[in-house]
């Protein structure tokens, strides 16, 4: 079962792709004079990027490719998606599908997500319930 994201869902999976693509390739110029400190912001920091970095890596191929296109390298800031739609070689609609159903996987597997799956799903065989409730 597929769960459709809202537009507020989507915008806060883009923006902690922005975040981890910013985050893994800044330096920590003049963070603070305490080293305890820096290592523990790198640390929250390099954990953040490897959460992201791997729900990432659950994503199908073309999702992954299209992602770490679009948001994870270090140029994404400037990166257009219809630079990636051209370089990947579908259609702007194929496009959109892949990064729609992509950006529903990562708020699923992030724990972001803002819908519930419907009541008569069942978790445990991971298909559709019928039920008599009246």
């Amino acid at each position: 079962m597929r769960v459709q994201v809202d537009k507020s869902t989507f915008k806060t999976v883009e923006e902690m792709l922005k975040q981890a693509q910013f985050l893994k390739y800044i330096n920590l110029v003049g963070v603070t004079e305490d080293k305890q400190l820096d290592d523990d912001i790198v640390q929250q920091r390099k954990k953040f990027v490897e959460r992201i970095e791997k729900a990432v890596a659950l994503l199908a191929p073309k999702e992954i490719q299209l992602i770490t296109e679009r948001y994870l390298s270090q140029d994404g800031n400037y990166v257009k998606d219809y630079e990636v739609y051209e370089a990947m070689q579908i259609s702007e609609f194929t496009y959109y599908k892949y990064k729609n159903r992509a950006v529903e996987k990562l708020a699923e597997i992030l724990g972001i997500s803002s819908e519930v799956p419907d009541s008569h799903w069942c978790p445990l065989c991971n298909r559709g319930v019928t039920s008599e409730r009246g």
